[in-house]
């Protein structure tokens, strides 16, 4: 069932312009998966400096990023889901903290052992920022923007792992590596004063309070500042589903009624294309050198990869704003995945051609992948939201551990560059099928629809 006060609430905050407190919002929000996105990537550049500098083979530090996944699966899948139940903003901001300092922290290890206990911890708190962040998003995004809004939010992770990468290359040879982790945690500090001032918490903690609601009616005043909350508020019934999201394992909301089925298919389209874009970002750089690329274009190609999908997701989302149900749209989405890596894996040996291959294949899986996020956001209910998104992600994670392994497998086979990527195609596959099944329980259509009734005519 729906909650008549969220309903009230979603209803003046579509109807009303959008506010600047929900640009500010957004501007905050994307700043933060930003940093998210900058410091989980940051590993992959000071890996070959430390090598160096430990006397170590680059080969010795594989712990330290199986430690990292390990530790994003299990923030995303574990610490997430408590947002719901103690509010997204709170854990949004003890994650920030904590992935902030842990950072800063890595500059201080001196050996595998410290590096991959610090890596994992970092983990566990970046793998439960942006489950959080997205839920707060799609709480404060109008309807008719929030698939953008919330899809922008997002592309900060994929924007700050382009960053990383650059602050990186411009920063190092002058100032040392360890500069580069210093921005990626100092940043992040500096936010938190500016996340609790501009996010308030989720709508569904903020419905928790007894009436008159405070904390709800201050946040109104600064997001939908057109809406007077009418005395009738305080006398809405209180449904059901805010006491349902008071389970000591939230998980268990999304297998309860009706959404056990739409649970399942989410969870595999996120564990397809997950295993799909991990492969592209693993393995790409290698197979385009192997298919006569110098290295130096190779890096460049797998960086324009990522841009496409950043550009796809704000063109698409835009686009899936407009519509009522998003599923047909990331159909279509993980089905151009599908033929952009059939079109690689033909035209691998054709410079031109691979590129508009590469460019395509970024533009559908690092762009649906986006868009997943978002429709993932606004498909659960209030009291699921933040749980939703984190077991997808950290189900999803599970296909990114997998592409690594089957990708070095190949190539270590000496599986002729093609036929790899013909295997590929499997998973986007799996994910186009997947997504059709994806479908909000019926009862809980008519549920809000009776809830919604209630809210018009008081």
């Amino acid at each position: 069932m729906s909650n008549s006060k969220t309903l009230a609430y979603r209803e003046a905050l579509d109807k009303n312009p959008v506010s600047k407190r929900t640009w500010w919002a957004l501007a905050i929000v994307l700043i933060v998966l930003i940093t998210d996105g900058y410091d989980a990537q940051a590993i992959s550049y000071m890996v070959p400096i430390l090598s160096e500098q430990w006397s170590l083979p680059a080969a010795t530090f594989a712990p330290v990023f199986t430690a990292n996944i390990l530790g994003l699966t299990l923030g995303a899948m574990l610490i997430s889901p408590l947002g719901d139940r103690f509010g997204s903003r709170n854990v949004l901001m003890t994650c920030v903290l904590t992935y902030s300092l842990l950072t800063i922290g890595m500059i201080f290890t001196y050996d595998i052992t410290t590096l991959m206990i610090v890596r994992f911890l970092c983990g566990l708190g970046m793998g439960a920022a942006m489950p959080n962040a997205l839920a707060l998003m799609s709480d404060y995004s109008p309807t008719r923007y929030r698939t953008l809004m919330v899809t922008i939010a997002a592309a900060g992770y994929s924007l700050g792992g382009m960053l990383s990468g650059l602050v990186s290359a411009a920063l190092v040879d002058t100032f040392g590596w360890k500069v580069v982790l210093m921005i990626g945690g100092i940043i992040p500090i500096v936010m938190l004063p500016f996340i609790y001032k501009f996010l308030p918490e989720a709508v569904n903690n903020l419905l928790s309070d007894a009436a008159p609601y405070t904390r709800f009616r201050t946040m109104v005043k600064d997001f939908i500042p057109a809406w007077n909350v009418p005395e009738s508020f305080n006398h809405l019934p209180k449904n059901v589903a805010v006491a349902a999201g008071e389970s000591k394992f939230p998980v268990l909301n999304l297998f309860r009624n009706g959404w056990a089925r739409p649970t399942i298919f989410i969870w595999g389209t996120y564990m397809s294309m997950m295993m799909l874009t991990y492969f592209y970002l693993s393995w790409l750089p290698v197979l385009l050198k192997q298919s006569g690329l110098s290295i130096n274009v190779a890096n460049v190609m797998t960086s324009l990869f990522l841009l496409s999908g950043v550009i796809g997701a704000l063109l698409i989302s835009y686009v899936a704003d407009k519509v009522q149900n998003k599923s047909p749209i990331l159909f279509t989405m993980f089905v151009g995945a599908a033929i952009a890596t059939l079109f690689i894996g033909f035209q691998n040996t054709n410079p031109t051609l691979l590129v508009v291959g590469v460019l395509a294949a970024g533009f559908c899986i690092i762009g649906g992948n986006l868009i997943m996020n978002s429709f993932t956001s606004s498909f659960y209910p209030d009291y699921a939201r933040a749980t939703g998104i984190g077991w997808g992600l950290g189900i999803g994670r599970l296909g990114s551990i997998m592409a690594p392994v089957l990708g070095g497998y190949l190539l270590a086979s000496n599986t002729d560059v093609s036929n790899i990527f013909f295997i590929f195609i499997v998973p986007a596959a799996i994910a186009s099928f997947f997504i059709l099944f994806v479908r909000k329980p019926k009862g809980y259509h008519a549920a809000k629809e009776d809830a919604a009734s209630v809210v018009f005519h008081h």
